[in-house]
């Protein structure tokens, strides 16, 4: 059914396209994760918004830009809770849990759900290259604490690489079959999900 979200977008002159277009990216991140990227259309999108289609490319290239720019938002929303991680006050386990909460809760949003849910491959070949640098950039950011927590004797001996894919593997599973959660439901799942993983790595007295 087709809502009113395109009119409800406040009137601010300084950023009402900015508005305007994330209200196109968030509508289809939201079709993209209920049926799927190829069963989307950009009329589909248009129609939730209550606009033309033609009024879309105001704002967008086409499907595959929308797609892409929902996949970079979650990456970049990622990358700065990387950097509100970096404190050296924390030890390696902790601040692997901050991030990793943090993660879950990217996850039960629209652009999150959209970066584990739609595959890349349909973009171009410089557009996969950023998103897979940017999960590189996470998924090298974890293994560095991960063997850091080694090697101050916090985290046991593992190998992080087989970790890190262990960690977002799992977190990455739960949009496919929790599609309709709530965040307080992905928060909770992440709490499970951590006790048992930090319980397994954490090194024994």
């Amino acid at each position: 059914m087709a809502t009113n979200v395109w009119s409800e977008v406040k009137l601010d002159q300084n950023d009402l396209r900015e508005q305007k277009r994330m209200a196109v990216l968030r509508a289809g991140a939201r079709l993209f994760n209920k049926h799927g990227f190829d069963r989307t259309s950009l009329e589909d999108i248009a129609s939730e918004l209550n606009v033309s289609k033609r009024t879309l490319y105001y704002y967008v290239k086409n499907k595959d830009d929308i797609l892409f720019e929902c996949s970079r938002l979650a990456l970049e929303f990622m990358h700065d809770t990387l950097a509100d991680s970096q404190d050296n006050n924390l030890r390696p386990l902790e601040r692997i849990e901050m991030i990793m909460r943090n993660y879950m809760d990217l996850l039960s949003n629209e652009f999150g759900a959209c970066l584990v849910l739609s595959k890349d491959r349909i973009l171009s070949e410089e557009s996969r290259q950023i998103l897979k640098d940017g999960r590189r950039k996470l998924d090298y950011a974890v293994r560095d604490l991960l063997q850091k927590g080694i090697e101050d004797g916090s985290i046991a001996p593992c190998e992080p690489r087989i970790a890190t894919a262990a960690l977002f593997g799992a977190f990455n599973w739960v949009p496919h079959w929790r599609q309709n959660g709530t965040r307080d439901s992905y928060t909770a799942i992440a709490r499970d999900f951590l006790k048992i993983f930090l319980n397994g790595l954490r090194a024994r007295d």
